[in-house]
């Protein structure tokens, strides 16, 4: 896989849309160490500022690490209207591929827990999710060529990050600044399975799949999600722990009971590992010793350099 990634992405021009959260840091971070030559301007851009990125630097992809962030609205036209910019600049400047990432809930809920498929019925469980929905409805309905002349899109879905401001998520980063700075570390639902994703697996299933479909092998397949392995699904109890033990901490941990966020189904990944020959490599523990070393480095001002050397050493690990 990393020859081929290698070769695909080496010297391409590569337009990030996105934010300085840590998916779009580690697209930039893989982008680099792979050879190519990433940019990166605000979800927030006007559609000119848009148009000039995409035109004047032989842009060969077009990357959106939160595709719910083009806007602020939270309303469906605006949603749309965003969306629609996007696409529209990026079929007239004829960009090869434009990958749009998001871990908004857009299943349906099902009675009993389930893994969701790409071809599972969409409207969300949420507000955001039911915006999102459309959004990537109408994405693929641009790729499908429903909308004009088709657009090279590909809806990348993938779970709740760590790092991420995410209610599912959030207090594994907690967990890391406790641990940073010698206090008892709080698990919240100690009880309840966890969803260890770590966005440089996300980013880099995107940046195969992405691969894949410049080399003209996904066929017309636009949809894919991005699963967590099974080394990544564990209780928060004893994530904690064994987390705990590994980064040498010696206090116990405090268990609290507050009322559990509402969390995605788990993703079924088998279309991206069919297709793609995409597995996470990074389990529930290594992943939050990474997340505890990036926020070591960015309290010491240093978080860059350590996030491409995050990037570095997971490419090695690349069969």
């Amino acid at each position: 896989m990393l020859d081929q990634l290698m070769q695909v992405w080496r010297a391409r021009h590569v337009l990030l849309v996105g934010g300085t959260d840590v998916l779009c840091a580690c697209f930039q971070a893989l982008l680099t160490e792979l050879g190519a030559r990433p940019a990166r301007i605000p979800p927030s851009a006007s559609s000119e500022t848009l148009c000039r990125s995409m035109t004047s630097g032989r842009i060969s992809a077009v990357i959106v690490p939160r595709s719910h962030a083009l806007t602020p609205e939270k309303d469906a036209a605006r949603q749309l209207f965003a969306s629609d910019a996007l696409l529209t600049e990026v079929r007239e400047a004829g960009i090869p591929l434009l990958i749009l990432c998001s871990d908004a809930p857009v299943y349906r809920a099902q009675p009993r827990p389930w893994l969701a498929e790409e071809d599972d019925a969409l409207g969300g469980q949420t507000r955001e999710g039911l915006l999102q929905s459309l959004v990537q409805l109408y994405a693929e309905g641009a790729a499908r060529g429903l909308l004009g002349d088709p657009v090279n899109a590909l809806i990348v879905r993938h779970p709740p990050l760590l790092g991420t401001d995410a209610p599912a998520v959030a207090q594994y980063t907690r967990w890391c600044h406790s641990l940073l700075a010698g206090d008892v570390v709080t698990v919240e639902q100690p009880d309840r399975q966890g969803v260890f994703a770590h966005p440089l697996d996300t980013a880099c299933g995107a940046l195969a799949l992405g691969a894949r479909s410049l080399a003209g092998d996904l066929g017309q397949t636009r949809v894919f999600n991005l699963a967590t392995g099974p080394e990544g699904l564990t209780s928060n109890r004893g994530a904690a722990l064994r987390f705990i033990r590994r980064a040498g901490g010696t206090r116990p941990i405090a268990e609290r009971e507050p009322p559990a966020p509402d969390t995605p189904p788990l993703l079924c990944g088998a279309r991206a590992r069919l297709l793609g020959g995409i597995r996470p490599l990074l389990g529930a523990e290594e992943a939050l010793s990474l997340l505890l070393s990036l926020e070591r480095a960015r309290a010491a001002g240093t978080a860059d350099a350590e996030m491409q050397r995050q990037a570095h050493d997971y490419l090695l690990r690349l069969p």
